[in-house]
């Protein structure tokens, strides 16, 4: 008989408890782990942009990208008005689309002086919405992309010729050498212009500081004689008076 204690229960319940082995089991068998479908990359719900007709979504692009507006006086200078071409960089049917936009539909105005023409644009300020910025000038066409002044079709084109005094001061010519350094520069934009497919408007501003008459019809000759030219109009300014043709 196993003894027991005098305070009635059994000297093992005092015993500690054998502790557990420190030997490293071998893992216990899991069940094989089922193996769930993989779902498919979520991909971005498609633009309501793209999916307008070709043209609704060309009326919101006009609305977006810069465009120029017309002059208040018919030798006025164009104020062009500010927007964004990011949009253009967002995929290549916008791009597409849009490039034609920006440069077939608007005006661009050509400065052409003795020695070079140039491309000019101005706009209103963000500080004083009345206030035009000062005139940008870009040298035409060698600051632009060969593509896009493939694309322009609507020009104006301002044709200064300085008098003697200052013809002599800026390039060392003066009288019939003026004249004929700006037929020159006529003469090579008509062959640029004469290579685009085709030209909507050409609006022609003659400007002569020295008031001399006869001048105008052999420096813009060139131009009169393109043939891809819808439109073409000729607006003469003199010193103290002005026609237009």
């Amino acid at each position: 008989m196993e003894p027991i204690s005098v305070y009635g229960y059994d000297p093992r319940m005092l015993e500690h408890p054998p502790q557990p082995s420190t030997k490293l089991l071998p893992p216990s068998p899991q069940a094989p782990a089922t193996s769930e479908p993989v779902s498919p990359p979520i991909s971005p719900p498609p633009s309501r942009l793209l999916a307008l007709p070709p043209e609704l979504r060309a009326q919101i692009l006009q609305h977006l990208l810069p465009r120029s507006v017309p002059a208040l006086s018919p030798s006025g200078p164009l104020i062009w008005l500010r927007g964004t071409t990011a949009i253009l960089a967002t995929c290549r049917l916008l791009h597409a689309q849009g490039l034609p936009l920006l440069y077939s539909d608007n005006v661009f105005a050509l400065e052409v002086v003795w020695d070079c023409c140039t491309f000019a644009y101005r706009y209103f300020s963000h500080a004083a919405p009345r206030a035009l910025i000062a005139p940008r000038t870009m040298a035409f066409p060698d600051d632009l992309a060969p593509r896009t002044v493939a694309l322009m079709r609507r020009f104006q084109v301002c044709v200064h010729h300085v008098d003697s005094y200052l013809g002599m001061m800026k390039y060392g010519y003066g009288g019939a050498g003026l004249a004929e350094g700006l037929a020159e520069q006529v003469r090579w934009l008509g062959r640029l212009l004469g290579r685009l497919e085709r030209v909507r408007e050409l609006r022609v501003v003659w400007r002569d500081d020295g008031g001399r008459k006869g001048v105008a019809e052999g420096v813009l000759g060139p131009l009169r004689g393109l043939g891809n030219v819808e439109r073409w109009v000729v607006v003469g300014e003199w010193t103290g008076g002005g026609g237009e043709e």
